[in-house]
């Protein structure tokens, strides 16, 4: 695998696990370079659709290719998976379709609400200064350090945390969302979309990681314990639900088997 490739994310980026986790099982072999929440845009401008994160770069400048969302990665990650069994999108089409389905919309619809319903506990906790910056180069946390009231602001702001309700709102979308997947798994299946590991389920875990904090995440996390305490609590409940077993349990034996 060429060697010039480069993962550009930011490290509190739950997209950015999802993309980081495919490439590991893939074992695409690429830097990551992570930034600064905000002061990620400085280093997508110019990349194409947005300044969001992750962004997979290709290729030198001359003749560069930018996979500009995480389910581009992942099928740019599956690719380069030689084994039917471990693909994460099978071949048979019904099927595939169905992975799909479900990876849209957990992209849509899980993804948001969770970073919403994070945020809103931890922008103006301890921990912020450690989340948005982890990763970073030394001069990008010395920039963060004395712009941290700003950033906070701005992230609040952005994601529509700042609004009436918004963290009520999100977390009946996520639990309206645990739920499905809960009735889905309840008939024994091992995995989303029946008995094998799928791009739906990665997704569903690197999503839905924050809300049940599993020790093997890609990224750092707050502990439960060290989470303001009605975030903590309803952490605690995500995970005795299934869908947050579900995800302990991926996590303990996907996460970091490649």
């Amino acid at each position: 695998m060429a060697s010039n490739m480069t993962l550009i994310s930011d490290g509190a980026s739950h997209y950015c696990e999802k993309a980081r986790w495919a490439l590991e099982r893939a074992r695409v072999m690429c830097d990551e370079r992570k930034h600064v929440v905000l002061l990620h845009m400085l280093f997508t401008r110019g990349l194409g659709a947005g300044t969001s994160c992750p962004k997979l770069v290709m290729g030198r400048q001359d003749e560069r290719v930018v996979l500009q969302e995480s389910p581009d990665i992942l099928r740019f990650a599956d690719k380069n998976i030689r084994n039917e069994e471990e693909r994460l999108y099978p071949d048979d089409a019904e099927l595939q379709k169905l992975v799909q389905s479900w990876e849209s919309r957990f992209d849509k619809q899980l993804g948001p609400h969770v970073r919403r319903w994070a945020y809103c506990h931890l922008l103006f906790d301890k921990c912020s200064y450690a989340l948005l910056t982890q990763g970073a180069s030394l001069l990008e946390r010395i920039v963060a350090w004395f712009l941290m009231p700003l950033l906070r602001r701005i992230v609040y702001s952005a994601l529509y945390c700042n609004r009436p309700g918004a963290k009520e709102r999100s977390l009946q979308v996520v639990e309206a969302i645990f739920k499905e997947v809960d009735e889905l798994l309840a008939d024994g299946r091992p995995f989303i979309c029946g008995h094998r590991f799928t791009a739906a389920d990665l997704t569903f875990a690197a999503l839905g990681g924050p809300m049940v904090s599993p020790q093997e995440y890609g990224a750092w996390l707050p502990s439960i314990d060290d989470c303001p305490t009605e975030m903590a609590l309803t952490m605690q409940l995500f995970r005795k639900t299934v869908g947050g077993k579900h995800i302990l349990k991926i996590y303990e034996t996907r996460r970091h088997t490649t």
